[in-house]
């Protein structure tokens, strides 16, 4: 325990040397008291002006926060007062992300990242949210805006360290900056049109069967004919580029829920983790509030005056990706009598435009021309290089690439759905409120105290007249338009099943039956058939059963990928290594790295050679469509290089395998039961300022071990084809928690790295090895030991 001790103070002492280092004031003894300013203030009494009566902010022992006042406004902005202090920067970055203004901070580095944001309007789309918002969710963001500001206004110490590094001030929060954070996470969480671009990369260099088989994740999907006509594939690479790389989606997430009749105490239990990249600090900030007719505990995410997964005190409720379709990419035709229009099935039409001025630290001021046609922004202007790819293409400014999601229509109501959710009285109440939740298309669990339990589909699903969005579609012709939403009552959804359970962990929502198309792109089985699998062995459960599940880390997926593989394998040290083993991705284990070696050598094996004449890498491959490829499907074990010998599958296990262990053995040894998966295998958590100094970088970085892999429950997902770090630990449940709604105050919960982003805070990653090792805590009312409270106080 002192070791642990003194490792996290030399840490610390490191971080802090390496801070001052960056601002040049190391010599100065009042530098470092100067920086530890910005710490905030948790004891004693602070003005928050614009408070009605005093306000009660008690934290735990790891920096959670039990906010405690006379009425909902106050308690809302005692929340953006909280949040400001322990996460300004996340707050700053996030709005500025959304608004497209990042350049003004960290210069043309960023440029395109804010076209696209620009192009795409998403801080514009926040502005008329607020406008449209009904009056009690307008006195929410009004009040929180109120508690940043009041921050802000009366902090006298130092801004957070990024804010130091870059010389920045923040602008007050405005309610738009809280409504944006939900367009930006419904552009992580809808996919299929970055699928759609890259699938068009690969169309003039291989059949429309073969690029079905790179995507076919689900083998029972439902399909229905594609179109698409030829496009230049450096279009849309050029347009993926200007994609910020902390909206390129990663969606997966587990959840499920059991009534009364499957639990101990006779009341539902529900579990829900949120599966995405693995930052510092997390997305998510834990706390509770407590007002008169009010009670919320779990998950916030700052910036936002709301839950987005927690209780409630009568109700619980989280979330999953559905992965349903709801973008597409149309192609736009030019007129070729008038770059100023483009072609329509009524002819000829006007592009929408407007101007936007973007400010460029270091560089002089950017104007931007915005498009938009019928069907959505034109986000091929969104790189410069557009234009010049299609001069390439030898067809120059004929066509223009636009979007069309549902989480561009102005008449988005989810932040209105989110604030009703939070109120629900019950179930019923509950899935009410879910009809206006509109995008992203998630899959939404809940239970109530009365025993209901309950999912939803939730959100806007487009009908096309044809065609299923698998490819970009013509836009002149009207074949492949959207023609109209699904109604809410059509979309998938349960209350009190049979059963007497839900679960999800983003399979298909709907059987070969349901008479709508979602989509093609969700994910395996593996995850819910293990969970399915786990909760039919329990007669009844309970919570610490439930957290259990979410730590496993056996690997169906890995076992059934073995089951091709290892039979082609030379008998040898490494086949007996995998032939004893369960799949299960322990930390503690050499199986599963040599395991992932083997399957980070198998795609270059079996594609690198088809890939070479692209220019393209090779996309991931799930072991589903591994082991069709590897049975044959396809033809893809021959080396197309190779003119005069034709390889078999079993050439190509044996020579990954090779791959793999000479890799592994240079790495960690020649002997293979020495090997350990979590010396690899590790989450790290870094900033984006902060993480990215350089030399100093790593210090500040929060670093653990794990178990699981990218198709275990305990989500451990790493990047194989990442030759820097191909077994790093980049994705995965930053957020984990379980309700029991026989007494919602006995909930549990976990995030990593900690509460606090600042680097001097004893909260910045005090939670991760919680995380890390599968302990959980809980948000209850707080009790007179460890506690540290701030009394906010009516300013003048």
């Amino acid at each position: 325990m002192k070791g642990t001790g003194m490792r996290r103070w030399l840490k610390r002492i490191g971080i802090a040397a390496g801070i001052l280092l960056v601002l040049l004031i190391l010599a100065s003894a009042g530098g470092l008291l100067w920086l530890r300013t910005s710490l905030p203030q948790t004891e004693g009494s602070a003005p928050l002006p614009g408070l009605a009566a005093d306000v009660s902010v008690i934290r735990d022992r790891h920096g959670i926060p039990t906010i405690r006042a006379s009425s909902e406004a106050d308690a809302y902005r005692a929340l953006g007062y909280v949040h400001a202090q322990d996460r300004l920067w996340q707050m700053e970055q996030m709005r500025r992300l959304g608004a497209g203004r990042l350049s003004e901070l960290t210069g043309s580095a960023t440029l395109e990242y804010d076209r696209l944001m620009r192009t795409l309007g998403l801080y514009r789309l926040a502005e008329r949210g607020v406008a449209e918002a009904s009056p009690d969710l307008t006195q929410a963001l009004e009040a929180y805006a109120e508690g940043v500001n009041a921050w802000l206004e009366t902090h006298s110490g130092a801004l957070p360290p990024e804010f130091v590094l870059l010389r920045h001030r923040p602008e007050p929060w405005r309610p738009a900056d809280s409504l944006v954070w939900g367009k930006l996470m419904a552009m992580q969480l809808t996919g299929n049109w970055h699928a759609e671009l890259k699938r068009a990369q690969l169309a003039p260099h291989f059949t429309p069967q073969q690029i079905d088989q790179f995507w076919h994740a689900d083998p029972d999907a439902q399909r229905v004919p594609a179109a698409m006509v030829p496009l230049p594939s450096k279009l849309a690479e050029r347009t993926l580029a200007a994609l910020p790389p902390s909206l390129t989606p990663r969606r997966a997430s587990n959840i499920w829920a059991l009534d009364g009749r499957h639990t101990d105490s006779g009341k539902p239990l529900l579990a829900n983790d949120p599966h995405l990249g693995l930052t510092n600090p997390s997305l998510w900030y834990l706390a509770r509030i407590e007002a008169p007719g009010l009670i919320q505990a779990g998950a916030t995410v700052p910036g936002v005056p709301m839950l987005l997964i927690g209780h409630n005190g009568r109700v619980a409720w989280g979330f999953t990706t559905t992965h349903g379709d709801t973008s597409d990419i149309f192609i736009e035709k030019i007129d070729p009598a008038d770059p100023g229009r483009y072609l329509s099935p009524e002819g000829s039409l006007a592009f929408e435009t407007r101007e936007e001025i973007i400010a460029v630290r270091g560089s002089e001021d950017v104007t931007v021309t915005i498009r938009a046609s019928r069907h959505g922004p034109i986000i091929s202007d969104a790189q410069d290089g557009s234009r010049q790819a299609l001069a390439a293409y030898g067809k120059p400014a004929e066509f223009a690439l636009a979007l069309s999601a549902t989480l561009l229509d102005p008449e988005d109501r989810s932040a209105e759905a989110l604030f009703r959710m939070n109120r629900a009285e019950t179930a019923a109440d509950f899935r009410a409120a879910v009809r206006d939740f509109h995008a992203p298309q998630q899959n939404v669990g809940f239970a109530d105290i009365a025993g209901s339990i309950g999912m939803v589909t939730a959100g806007k699903v487009p009908v096309r007249r044809f065609g299923d969005g698998f490819l970009p579609a013509p836009g002149w012709t009207g074949e492949n338009d959207w023609t109209s939403f699904l109604p809410f009552e059509e979309l998938p959804q349960h209350l009190n099943p049979p059963s007497g359970r839900v679960l999800n962990a983003n399979n298909a929502v709907t059987g070969p039956d349901y008479p709508h198309f979602l989509g093609r792109d969700f994910d395996t089985t593996h995850r819910a058939r293990r969970i399915a699998g786990r909760l039919d062995a329990l007669d009844k459960s309970n919570a610490p059963a439930m957290t259990a599940l979410q730590q496993d880390v056996l690997d169906l997926a890995a076992t059934e990928l073995l089951a091709v593989i290892l039979p082609m394998a030379p008998d040898g040290p490494a086949r007996r290594l995998l032939s004893g083993w369960d799949g299960l991705m322990d930390r503690n284990r050499p199986e599963p790295l040599l395991y992932h070696g083997w399957l980070r050598h198998l795609p270059k094996r079996l594609l690198d050679d088809e890939f070479a004449p692209t220019g393209q890498k090779p996309p991931f491959l799930n072991n589903h469509q591994l082991s069709g490829m590897l049975r044959g499907d396809g033809g893809w074990c021959d080396d197309v290089s190779t003119a005069d010998r034709q390889e078999s599958c079993t050439d190509i296990a044996r020579a990954a395998l090779d791959d793999a262990v000479a890799e592994l053995s240079a790495a960690h040894g020649g002997d293979m039961t020495a090997w350990r998966w979590g010396d690899v295998h590790r989450a790290r958590f870094s900033g984006m300022v902060l993480g990215r100094i350089p030399l100093l970088g790593p210090l500040f970085d929060v670093v653990t071990e794990t178990g699981g892999s990218n198709t275990t429950i305990n989500r451990g997902t790493s990047i194989l084809s990442n030759d820097d770090a191909p077994y790093r630990h980049v994705h995965g449940a930053g957020l984990r928690a379980v309700f029991d709604l026989s007494d919602l105050d006995a909930s549990l919960f976990i995030q990593a790295p900690g509460q606090s982003a600042n680097p001097f805070s004893p909260h910045y990653d005090d939670l991760a090895a919680d995380w890390s090792t599968g302990r959980y805590l809980r948000i209850i009312p707080p009790q007179a030991s460890g506690m540290r409270e701030l009394r906010l106080t009516p300013g003048p």
